[in-house]
């Protein structure tokens, strides 16, 4: 990738859209367990919503560990330091086993815990139970495959992860479909079956993208002797990258805990609509989140070859494109809100609610895009202390009170919790663009 600014449009699109469609798809792999088991009933939807939620949580808290690793990758290969790149990913690899053996066996000895302590009602504890130790025993490869597409998007091949989620894709809705509703030969399983089709998902991934990167073939090949050596001094590297990224995405995530209690508190009809609404929103942050990691990628790559006014540009540029996108997804929430949430088979009450929440999310949109373009940039600069400090005051400060003050106190349901959501990203959209301005993210040392 030739990093000038005449192609900084072409290299833009070139890391974005295989990323675009990589999230999209990994967010297929949880909508299609929505979308199959909400022909079960509200209480399953709830469950497979809640325990999904729980899942996607865990995930994102340690794999920001891999924040450090795009970071290092990218200055290395900017730097044209391939070698050192390799052995930055293998140790990254070694990390995500090592979290892997470790949180596995605590979540499935835990996971009735975890859904009575988010408030869920006891026939949502039966049916999310069994669908969270399932998936949670795969979690190694889960993170495998966080990992693997960190590395890869860090050496600028954001196409493999792309195809790796395709693959898993396939596979499971495949698997889903025959186990929830028990076609042919398999058992229906119901909630359970939508478990084993995501973990058999899980370990054709895994198992894909860990031959990737021992393929001597690919953008950037790991040696095995680089995964199972322990080299301190890059450990320490990575880390003191990713701990802030880490401590922020604990920060938000528990916040996202708190908040889905908040939610549960209202009943299981406002859960079950909060998660097909989520599910919906959840598909227009793909293209926010694809012109993060370009714009991540990118910073980076240019500040390892000492262009500072092109990773400025790369954030800018980015963030225009990612606005234009995201105008289109509040339009279309505007719109066409009881048609999307009636891909879900919701029944009437849910519909309603959960119609009401997507015109909402029509109103963070371009905040949306502000803020994780401008957090994808400062994080590939290395600067993930400014963005931790913006989470912990969001959260603490805004995030949480607002949900509950309008959703429970003031009595205005979900719709109310959702409102204050939208202004909560508002505040952050600024806050990131004033750190930007700053400029603290050109000198930070990695």
């Amino acid at each position: 990738m030739e990093l000038t600014e005449r192609n900084l449009n072409k290299n833009i699109i070139k890391l974005a859209l295989p990323v675009a469609l990589e999230n999209v798809l990994h967010m297929a792999v949880f909508i299609v367990d929505i979308f199959l088991v909400g022909r079960l009933g509200t209480a399953p939807v709830a469950a497979v919503g809640l325990a999904g939620a729980l899942n996607f949580i865990i995930s994102m808290i340690f794999s920001a560990l891999n924040v450090g690793t795009t970071t290092l990758v990218a200055r290395n290969i900017g730097a044209k330091e391939t070698g050192e790149a390799q052995k930055v990913a293998g140790q990254s690899i070694f990390l995500s086993l090592i979290l892997g053996v470790i949180i596995s066996p605590f979540v499935f000895t835990f996971a009735d815990n975890f859904l009575m302590a988010m408030s869920a009602e006891s026939d949502v504890v039966m049916l999310g139970s069994p669908y969270l130790k399932i998936i949670s025993s795969f979690f190694i490869l889960r993170l495998i495959i966080l990992t693997g597409s960190a590395i890869f998007r860090g050496a600028g091949d954001t196409r493999t992860p792309m195809l790796v989620t395709l693959v898993m894709n396939c596979v499971n809705i495949l698997f889903s479909w025959l186990l929830v509703f028990g076609i042919g030969f398999f058992p229906r399983m119901e909630v359970s079956g939508a478990a084993w089709g995501t973990s058999i998902a899980y370990v054709t991934g895994g198992g894909f993208i860990f031959y990737k990167l021992l393929c001597s073939k690919s953008t950037l090949t790991v040696k095995l002797k680089y995964i199972i050596s322990i080299r301190r001094a890059r450990i320490q590297r990575i880390l003191r990258i990713s701990l802030p990224a880490m401590l922020d995405a604990l920060l938000t995530q528990i916040g996202y805990l708190f908040f889905i209690k908040i939610v549960a508190i209202l009943g299981t009809v406002s859960l079950a609509a909060h998660q097909i609404a989520l599910r919906i929103e959840a598909v227009s942050f793909m293209p926010s989140y694809a012109f993060a990691v370009a714009t991540g990628t990118l910073v980076g790559q240019s500040l390892g070859a000492k262009k500072i006014d092109l990773a400025r540009l790369s954030m800018k540029r980015n963030c225009l494109i990612a606005l234009m996108v995201m105008g289109f997804f509040s339009i279309l929430f505007l719109t066409l809100p009881e048609y999307l949430s009636k891909l879900f088979h919701p029944e009437e009450e849910v519909l309603a609610l959960s119609t009401l929440c997507v015109m909402i999310a029509a109103i963070e949109q371009p905040a949306l895009a502000i803020y994780m373009v401008y957090a994808g940039g400062l994080r590939g600069a290395g600067d993930t202390l400014s963005l931790m400090v913006i989470t912990i005051a969001g959260t603490l400060c805004f995030h949480l009170p607002v949900a509950y003050i309008f959703g429970i106190v003031l009595k205005w349901g979900l719709a109310g919790i959702w409102f204050g959501v939208a202004l909560d990203w508002v505040i952050r959209s600024i806050a990131v663009y004033v750190v930007f301005k700053m400029g603290r993210w050109r000198n930070i040392k990695v």
